[in-house]
């Protein structure tokens, strides 16, 4: 199966956009709140180990490989199976009472 180049560049651009998304939403989820949280330790001098919390880089990295699989698999869904909507029909109804 052959995919035209097209094709290729919207799904690059879809993972990209999404690794992005997935980098600020890692940033603003997990860094941001892991920030505080190393914060609140150091001003206020408590012995918690804070080991288990990853580096920045880590955070980033997850959040951008979570974010371009996740656009990929809907780009790929959406390619197969298109999203359809029900759309109420407004059309006038001879039987309407009300004539509306």
């Amino acid at each position: 199966m052959r995919f035209s180049p097209e094709l290729i560049a919207q799904f690059s651009k879809s993972v990209g956009l999404g690794a992005l998304t997935g980098i600020v939403l890692a940033i603003v989820f997990i860094a941001m709140p892991g920030a505080a949280i190393l914060f609140v330790v150091g001003v206020f001098n408590l012995s918690w180990d804070l080991s288990w919390f990853p580096d920045a880089i880590t955070v980033l990295v997850f959040g951008a490989l979570a974010g371009g699989c996740f656009a990929g698999i809907l780009f790929i869904k959406d390619r197969y199976i298109p999203y359809v909507e029900e759309v109420q029909d407004f059309e006038e109804d001879p039987d309407d009472p009300f004539g509306r």
